[in-house]
């Protein structure tokens, strides 16, 4: 029990940093390209925050553990909006973008449906005789989808201009070396989370489910908690939010989508309470911009937001001792 939580610690400290050298190399090699702090905050940083669940997800599916794959990124966005949006907005109130509001959060919203429908499949087709899973047609699709996220996110950057940053003027060998062994640590972490919590699971007696949703979600949603949270108090409240609605969209339809696409994803004791939280959140998220004054996220609206993933945690502790 004990190694295979030592296993897990080390495993998310080693896809948490491996996930930021690759940033800071990718990002280096893309000011040399010339490209807008825009596109790399949409594409590289995004990508960074969100490569613990990507590399944990793809693991867990290659190792026929679907329940971690899934638990991860349901629990994941979860996360990201109750405890990291939550915790930050009580931190620093934030203001919410027009386009965040009606664009990124809604497709956010969508995303999730998608997978809920995919996952559930079987319930609305009564033809189809097995249980319920993310097949690899499934895993494209979301992909596609992807594909046109990336697309919108391409023409919003176009109407950004690249501008100098020197701390980003890293040697060319340095940013391939932070580049390459990102990589590498991410690779090795991942192995090392997935071990970990498949192991804790059967020592404990609960499903991979649970510890997907909890333990691997939070773990692999500490870049992104460092990053919003940073981003806030430095009065960046557009790149903090930002960084929690794309990340989910990427966990959403990039993750799984390449995560079934390697092999097919079991839904096994992900249940139907699993992704309403997850829907409510990004609806709270969603009226956080509507009906606050001037668009702001108040302390009171990030209380909520804590408050509901604080309820939804005891609720899966609750599940795993039998008591619901």
């Amino acid at each position: 029990m004990l190694l295979n939580i030592l296993f897990v610690i080390a495993g998310i400290a080693l896809v948490s940093g491996g996930a930021h050298y690759l940033v800071e190399g990718a990002s280096a090699l893309a000011k040399r390209l010339g490209v807008s702090d825009l596109i790399i905050g949409m594409t590289v940083v995004s990508f960074g925050t969100s490569a613990p669940e990507l590399v944990v997800s793809v693991v867990a599916a290659m190792n026929g553990a679907g329940e971690v794959a899934i638990g991860n990124v349901i629990g994941s966005n979860t996360a990201n909006i109750g405890l990291i949006l939550g915790l930050t907005a009580i931190i620093q109130p934030m203001r919410i973008r027009h386009n965040t509001i009606w664009k990124d959060i809604p497709f956010s919203f969508v995303s999730i449906i998608v997978v809920m429908l995919m996952a559930g499949d079987h319930h609305l087709d009564r033809s189809i005789a097995s249980q319920g899973v993310i097949s690899r047609s499934d895993g494209l699709v979301l992909l596609c989808f992807f594909a046109v996220y990336l697309y919108y996110t391409y023409n919003i950057a176009q109407q950004e201009k690249p501008v100098e940053s020197p701390a980003q003027r890293r040697p060319l060998w340095l940013a391939i070396f932070w580049v390459l062994g990102g990589l590498a640590a991410l690779a090795y972490g991942g192995r090392l989370t997935v071990d970990g919590a498949v192991g804790i699971a059967r020592t404990l007696g609960v499903s991979e489910a649970i510890i997907g949703l909890t333990l691997v979600a939070v773990g692999t949603s500490l870049p992104e908690l460092a990053t919003t949270v940073a981003a806030a108090l430095r009065g960046r409240a557009d790149m903090a939010m930002g960084n929690v609605v794309g990340s989910n969209i990427f966990n959403t339809l990039f993750i799984l989508g390449v995560s079934a696409t390697v092999n097919p994803l079991p839904i096994g004791r992900i249940t139907l309470v699993d992704f309403i939280v997850c829907i409510l959140a990004t609806v709270l998220m969603f009226a956080s911009g509507l009906v606050l004054k001037k668009q702001v996220m108040y302390r009171p609206k990030g209380g909520l937001l804590l408050g509901l993933y604080v309820l939804y945690i005891v609720w899966l502790v609750l599940e795993a001792l039998g008591k619901v």
